[in-house]
């Protein structure tokens, strides 16, 4: 690739400079690969899903892969949070209701490490007791493993700490 007449050698060439691209960019730089993240559009445009003041994060999913998953991107996202010096994902509990004949919820709570609250007296120690009522023959899912993240800036802040250890971004 060149770039202002310099011809540059790239171990690893992303192409998409969303979230997803942007985290791959930062973590090949992290282990010291040369990078050249490319954007079709602006770097923080709003073509796709990577973008806006907040997205939710989860771990009650019904394929057992999914939350270890999410639980080793928490520790990820620590890491870059404390490393670009300032938070773009807030930790708070997340629920999931349904009905409890629902094998794809039974399924997501198990594997999300999530706490099962159902129906009537059952439900009256949660926190959200005072607030709603979990309805005859539905559950509800809690997993301490939610949370928001701010899109936009963490989008920017991947592309920022990619840019600090080397890579270079194109749009």
């Amino acid at each position: 690739a060149t770039a202002a007449g310099h011809r540059f050698n790239f171990d690893v060439i992303v192409v998409g400079a969303g979230i997803m691209g942007s985290c791959t960019a930062h973590a090949a730089a992290s282990r010291g690969a040369r990078v050249l993240l490319l954007e079709r559009f602006d770097l923080l445009h709003h073509h796709g899903s990577s973008h806006g003041e907040s997205r939710t994060i989860r771990a009650t999913y019904p394929q057992a892969h999914y939350p270890p998953m999410v639980r080793l991107s928490r520790r990820l996202w620590d890491e870059a949070q404390a490393d670009a010096g300032y938070t773009v994902l807030t930790p708070t509990p997340h629920l999931d209701l349904g009905p409890r004949d629902d094998s794809a919820l039974v399924a997501s709570m198990r594997n999300g490490g999530a706490t099962e609250v159902v129906a009537g007296d059952e439900s009256s120690s949660w926190p959200w007791a005072g607030v709603f009522r979990v309805p005859d023959g539905w559950t509800a899912a809690r997993s301490e493993l939610g949370g928001v993240m701010k899109a936009t800036k963490a989008v920017a802040m991947f592309q920022a700490l990619a840019v600090k250890r080397g890579a270079v971004l194109r749009d």
